[in-house]
């Protein structure tokens, strides 16, 4: 009896304790500036400790996981298509049934395309969330999502920012290979912390970028949203974009979590095929294709993305070798490994899962834990280990604690202003100078004459700015016709005379009399031809966001996911359009606008100059006329190589040394214009070279090359210094000769600029046959300076012991 009354008492103290705990700690609603925004941490009568934030973030992660249930942990797995989830009636934006249903019985836990906008959302200016209601729309979300769950969990956005945010009206920066083309990271990082800085005040916490994917075949459809076909150059764009947007952090401690794309060798596939198979040892895939993701997750990537394609007969979203061994165990990843859209259920079509239950429990097992979809782990997770489980949750409520999401998930309304000079920039350092064999360019505008200015892309908003890109306004994308015109305007000298001639795939030659009586009027051509990402024409999608093929459903679309090509010439008529043109023995300066490198070394030798361009993004057609007439002195270099044909593919420069690319029966296997390749208005002198190592003999090898570079050309320019190494034996086949340093530094007419470029420690390590051990590799070395991939300017040997 007494330890009864004892054992009463005791829980009377308990209580009044708990009590007593529940009032001290106890805060009132949180308030925030926007109206109705607040967390109410009253709303079981106390707060719990996961919402308290003077706990550590695991403190409050574990509480909160063991509050969840299988529904709820399931829900933290799961990312919904999200334009799906609202409804914009000119002023008025609504949440839909379909997102009160999903968030209330599936308990989704991420979005991805909440703000995306393109003919596959079905998302324009009339129906998507342009920045003017974008804190209207988010917050309804983060309020529902909050009310009208148990936890309360807030939801992670996502959304697609590899050259801008895909969204109503945000701008668009070049597409990866014009973004490379630069060769300045330091550039790249500024465009990705803008990038960043808009996507944080919209209320995105996920930014599916950057895309570290090594493109060796130009016929594959994503090329374009690549950095190219070297490791090194990849592995430093990566690093700078990732750093862009990770380095910015918002006054209420949001930031972005950068997500690399795609895991791995995804752009290596036989014959260009989009998700086609790759057939790669552990020893090259290493040491080519992941290294820019390794350091890019050193530089604070937090979700990694996987591919569609398989390696060696094996999925890579159910592949353990990659997403455990490699990425958990070497390389002590602790962020999210998310599935590609639908890249689960595709397991199911390479012919490994027997139905989606199968698919999703053989890429959970190896190690996905966000499926991008939402419906191929959805009810399919029953039967999984619990451990293995409630660790891919607790990644997930990690990553949304450290951005801020849970104490901070709404936002305030802001006025969005262009950084339009920032684009620019970056839109003239992606210019690559071809050719200028009769040193046309820079036209001299205080001359008077008359510019004919045609072809399929000299006045097309959207064939400038690439795949991924949403809705832009005619008016703030600027086309190359447009961008002449207007100097044009200033200029009493310049008169201007425009004709299409022809589309990107037009087969009819109707259009060529008109530009070709503007042509004869004219003192110089500008033809603008090239291929098209643009997805705004009437087109079929597969569910991965993919293109369908057919004839029916295809205007002027080459490239961009789902268009491989098997021909790599200028499509339709377009090279017919040139040939008519350079008949009539005017000056040709081309202007190249496309998504990948292309048989062009013909039409190219025909013109007087040529500028490849890529896709420069809105502020285009402005950076290529400044480059026409001198403002801008091209300084970009070829990131891919150009083939002479589609036979010689492979092109790219660092094949191994056997028989390295001996010549065809018919024509050279060499590239027609090969990586590193670009040329200047101005000339530059090299002199000094010296190059140091430091702790030779021990396994912290590095070296240091040094030279000076002298502007004695005519006009203020950039040069890019780039530094080739060679291992003369090694234990393996090695390539020839692989990028291991460059820099780009302005120099101003008649000056001396001094470059130091330091060798790190990893370009004298290589992979061992088994691809387990990275060592270091004693011998004797060729360090080269070159001006481009084939041609070498100072050459040295060192050894290292």
């Amino acid at each position: 009896m007494k330890k009864t009354l004892y054992i009463l008492f005791l829980e009377v103290v308990i209580i009044f304790s708990m009590a007593s705990y529940a009032q001290t700690t106890s805060f009132p609603p949180k308030k925030y500036k926007v109206e109705n925004n607040y967390i109410d941490f009253n709303k079981n009568g106390r707060m719990d400790p996961y919402e308290d934030q003077t706990l550590s973030t695991t403190e409050r992660v574990n509480d909160l996981l063991n509050r969840m249930s299988f529904l709820d942990k399931q829900g933290q797995l799961l990312m919904d298509l999200g334009w799906q989830y609202y409804e914009r009636n000119n002023s008025s934006v609504t949440l839909t049934d379909y997102a009160h249903e999903n968030i209330k019985q599936k308990r989704i836990g991420s979005l991805l395309g909440f703000y995306r906008a393109d003919p596959w959302s079905g998302k324009d200016f009339s129906s998507g969330l342009t920045p003017k209601f974008s804190a209207k729309a988010i917050n309804q979300l983060q309020r529902f999502a909050i009310d009208s769950t148990d936890l309360g969990i807030p939801i992670f956005v996502a959304e697609e920012c590899m050259h801008g945010v895909m969204q109503v009206g945000s701008i668009s920066y070049p597409t990866g290979l014009g973004l490379a083309s630069s060769w300045n990271s330091d550039l790249i990082e500024q465009v990705a912390g803008e990038i960043s800085k808009f996507a944080l005040k919209e209320g995105i916490n996920i930014a599916f970028g950057p895309l570290v994917d090594i493109a060796k075949d130009p016929r594959w459809s994503r090329c374009e949203e690549t950095y190219g076909e070297d490791t090194y150059l990849v592995s430093q764009m990566g690093m700078a974009f990732t750093k862009g947007l990770r380095n910015v952090r918002l006054k209420n401690n949001h930031n972005i979590l950068p997500t690399l794309k795609h895991f791995a060798a995804y752009g290596a596939s036989e014959g260009g095929h989009n998700g086609g198979s790759v057939n790669l040892g552990r020893r090259m895939l290493r040491s080519e294709f992941l290294p820019p993701f390794y350091y890019s997750i050193k530089s604070g990537a937090q979700l990694i993305m996987t591919s569609y394609n398989e390696i060696d007969g094996i999925p890579c979203t159910m592949n353990p070798y990659l997403l455990k061994d490699i990425l958990r165990n070497d390389w002590h990843f602790d962020g999210i490994v998310i599935s590609d859209l639908h890249s689960i259920s595709g397991l199911c079509s390479h012919g490994v899962a027997a139905n989606l239950k199968d698919a999703a429990i053989r890429a959970f097992n190896a190690g996905v834990g966000l499926d991008l979809s939402a419906t191929d782990y959805y009810n399919n997770l029953y039967d999984v280990d619990s451990n293995l489980l409630n660790e891919s949750v607790r990644r997930i409520l990690t990553k949304k604690f450290e951005c801020g999401l849970f104490d901070n998930p709404f936002i305030e309304e802001f006025n969005y202003v262009e950084n339009d000079s920032l684009a620019l920039k970056i839109a003239n350092e992606s210019i690559v100078l071809m050719n200028n064999s009769s040193n046309i360019l820079p036209l001299d505008s205080t001359n008077k004459m008359k510019i004919f200015i045609g072809g399929p892309n000299a006045d097309n908003v959207y064939n400038l700015l690439g795949d991924y890109t949403g809705p832009n306004d005619y008016n703030t994308v600027i086309t190359p016709r447009a961008a002449l015109e207007k100097l044009a305007k200033r200029n009493r000298n310049l008169e201007i005379l425009y004709s299409k001639g022809c589309g990107i795939k037009d087969t009819s030659e109707v259009s060529f009399a008109d530009a070709k009586t503007k042509m004869i009027q004219s003192d110089v051509i500008v033809l603008c031809l090239g291929g098209s990402s643009s997805r705004y024409q009437t087109i079929e999608y597969q569910n991965t966001g993919a293109a369908k093929i057919n004839s029916e459903t295809i205007s002027d679309i080459t490239s961009g996911e789902g268009f491989d090509r098997s021909s790599l010439h200028l499509a339709g008529v377009q090279e017919k359009f040139f040939s008519m043109a350079k008949s009539l023995n005017k000056p040709i300066i081309l202007i190249l606008v496309n998504g990948r490198p292309l048989v062009v070394k013909d039409i190219i030798e025909q013109s007087d100059a040529t500028l490849e361009c890529f896709y420069p993004g809105k502020m285009g057609g402005e950076a290529i006329i400044e480059t026409i007439f001198g403002k801008n002195n091209p300084s970009g270099r070829l990131p891919m190589s150009f083939p002479r044909s589609e036979g010689a593919l492979p092109c790219y420069y660092n094949a191994k040394r056997v028989a390295n690319r001996a010549p065809y029966l018919e024509d050279s296997a060499l590239a027609a214009y090969v990586f590193g390749y670009g040329n200047s208005y101005t000339k530059f002198a090299y002199s000094d070279f010296s190059f140091s190592l430091q702790n030779n003999g021990t396994e912290k090898v590095n070296g240091i090359l040094r030279c000076n570079v002298s502007n004695v050309g005519s006009c203020d320019g950039s040069e890019v210094v780039q530094v080739y190494l060679k291992k003369k034996t090694s234990l393996y086949a090695t390539s020839e000769i692989n990028l291991r340093g460059f820099a780009k530094k302005a120099i101003s007419i008649g000056k001396t600029e001094s470059f130091e470029i330091e060798i790190d420690n990893e370009s004298f390590r290589e992979w061992d046959a088994e691809g387990e051990n990275f060592i270091l590799s004693p011998g004797e070395y060729e360090i080269s300076v070159r001006k481009d991939a084939y041609t070498p300017i100072w050459t040295d040997t060192f050894t290292i012991f």
